[in-house]
């Protein structure tokens, strides 16, 4: 049976959903292309009229190139704090960020190659292989 999530999560998923869209600056009849759907009926899942799916979540996020976990975690009211310090901007072109320390800017990589490897690690314990 596939997971399904609440109203109140399928709202806050939906517009991560519409953030990260926006971010990667595609229109919603490109992502609803993508995962087989009209516009309006996906539209309703970035607005959490529409239960979400993990199917449907990871085909977004594979579309979007996101981290299907990040569309789950981030939390709206802070989403672009949050994902200002995440791997999502690592290869996109919204680069906002600027900083006049280069100390400050290793640090920022190296949170961000924890992050990535943190998110590695979880997608093998998800699969059931052992991680080292």
């Amino acid at each position: 049976m596939e997971a399904e999530f609440t109203v109140l999560e399928n709202t806050r998923i939906g517009k991560n959903i519409l953030n990260f869209r926006r971010i990667r600056e595609k229109k919603a009849s490109e992502v609803a292309r993508h995962v087989g759907l009209s516009e309006a009926a996906y539209t309703k899942y970035e607005r959490g009229e529409s239960q979400i799916t993990v199917t449907f979540i990871q085909k977004v996020a594979e579309f979007l190139e996101v981290d299907p976990l990040q569309i789950i975690s981030a939390s709206p009211s802070t989403f672009f704090e949050n994902v200002h310090n995440s791997s999502i901007l690592n290869n996109s072109n919204f680069h906002t960020f600027s900083t006049t320390s280069e100390e400050h800017l290793k640090m920022l990589n190296k949170l961000m190659e924890s992050v990535i490897s943190l998110n590695e690690r979880m997608a093998k314990l998800i699969e059931g292989k052992k991680v080292n």
